[in-house]
């Protein structure tokens, strides 16, 4: 894992700050704009959850933000859980706990193969949170970052559905760093990435890149303008290189609107 990889220029925020001030009243704003009650989201035990939550509770006030943990299996996710619930009692918020496994065993008729029934556990999960936002007049606040966002790497209409994203202009690099300005425990901030959707799965095993080899190359291409060539020139292997390229190009359907034809 390249966690000693010199990151270029500019990619790591150093005031801290700025974006926890601009995420905070960009909460804030919108949910008074909306009129609704608060903010709801699944608090799943890794860093992007915990740190939209962190940040909707510093903007709106512990009484305004309700999270939902989803596991499929309770028992197969207690260090998550585990997690979890110190970070809800740590910002004082209320929670209430989902198991999806019956919801999900529902589909194995189907014979759906593991990536198929992951993506039925994020909609599942999207369902819940969407079930709750309407009984209680809140938002779904979505935890998507921007290494993940740009990649792809998320479920269309699973963990991609949400009403805002408030950490959708971080790297995957400034969600750590600013999760350790804002004191989030160092068990979430330390864990391997995972959205749990079976057993022994990363996000970086199924990325095929670590996740600090993947910020360099979506901020050399997107924020520097760097060719393919200039990015492998810079110091990132060629495979790695075209794997993010393929990403990016594969998953747009997922950030384009639905299409549909002019009549």
């Amino acid at each position: 894992m390249a966690t000693t990889m010199k990151f270029p220029e500019d990619l790591v925020i150093q005031d801290l700050e700025r974006p926890r001030k601009i995420i905070v009243n960009f909460i804030r704003d919108y949910v008074e704009k909306t009129g609704l009650e608060g903010i709801i989201l699944g608090l799943s035990g890794g860093i992007d959850s915990a740190l939209v939550t962190t940040l909707a509770t510093e903007a709106l006030g512990p009484e305004r933000v309700r999270v939902m943990l989803m596991p499929v299996q309770k028992e197969k996710d207690e260090h998550n859980i585990k997690d979890a619930t110190q970070l809800i009692k740590q910002l004082g918020i209320s929670f209430e706990m989902f198991e999806l496994k019956q919801a999900v065993d529902a589909f194995h008729p189907l014979n759906l193969d593991r990536v198929a029934l992951g993506n039925v556990a994020a909609r599942l999960r999207m369902i819940t949170l969407y079930s709750q936002a309407n009984q209680h007049k809140l938002l779904v606040a979505g935890t998507g970052n921007r290494s993940e966002i740009l990649t792809g790497y998320f479920t269309k209409y699973g963990d991609g559905a949400c009403d805002l994203l408030p950490i959708a202009g971080l790297y995957k690099a400034n969600v750590r760093l600013l999760s350790e300005h804002l004191g989030i425990p160092k068990s979430i901030i330390e864990k391997v990435p995972s959205a749990g959707l079976w057993a022994n799965q990363t996000d970086e095993g199924e990325l095929g890149i670590t996740y600090n080899e993947l910020d360099i190359v979506l901020f050399l291409r997107f924020d520097r303008e760097y060719t393919a060539d200039q990015i492998v020139d810079w110091g990132i292997e060629r495979k790695k290189v075209d794997r993010v390229y393929h990403l990016v190009k594969a998953s747009q359907h997922k950030r384009e609107p639905i299409p549909s034809p002019d009549i």
